[in-house]
């Protein structure tokens, strides 16, 4: 199984040791796999979660590498997915396009397509989909991004694509995470006070 080695700065092919599957009460099954790398022989914990769809892309926890939420829709995983391996490969401008694609992605998904990347993200907004601070982060990632593709002599710095990246998981999270989890903790309080009346 291919992972980040941190120590030899590169993808290995990694030698697993041993592998076990997990079946939580609030969560989604998980497999687990203990490897290390075939060059410098340090730790490699690899791991998969089935959401109901069978298990998904192996994504690695040790040494931690930047996550990925596997519960996001496929196409925006995929395309995130890609402006994460940009960065791996030191494509700064392409990693601001994708991150620019992941926010039309976003959109999308949210059944939002305006005549251009700029209402639909005001359109979220105006929605409550993103709140102020996030649409202020959303417009930063759509600048960069348009810069980066219709900009010939353009170039972007590592650490400002890894800030693009921050955002854009930032984005991911709130949306497709912690906004679905408030929404879920605000049902059970409610449920919990019915009960208790």
């Amino acid at each position: 199984m291919l992972a980040e080695c941190s120590a030899c700065e590169a993808t290995v092919n990694t030698t697993i040791i041993g592998s076990y599957e997990a079946d939580y009460e609030d969560e989604p099954p998980g497999k687990y796999s203990l490897g290390k790398c075939p060059r410098c022989s340090r730790p490699i914990l690899l791991a998969q979660t089935d959401w109901g769809r069978g298990w998904v892309d192996l994504y690695q926890l040790y040494p931690a590498q930047q996550k990925i939420n596997h519960g996001l829709p496929q196409s925006i995983r995929t395309t995130y997915t890609e402006a994460l391996g940009c960065y791996k490969s030191k494509a700064y401008i392409a990693t601001a396009i994708m991150c620019r694609k992941t926010l039309e992605g976003i959109c999308a998904e949210h059944g939002i397509q305006e005549r251009n990347l700029s209402t639909s993200l005001r359109k979220m907004k105006e929605i409550g989909v993103i709140e102020s601070r996030l649409f202020e982060w959303a417009d930063a990632l759509r600048l960069e991004g348009n810069d980066a593709a219709h900009n010939v002599s353009a170039s972007v710095s590592p650490e400002d694509a890894r800030d693009l990246l921050e955002f854009t998981n930032a984005l991911l999270e709130y949306v497709f995470t912690f906004r679905d989890k408030f929404e879920a903790f605000k049902k059970r309080r409610i449920k919990k006070k019915k009960m208790t009346v």
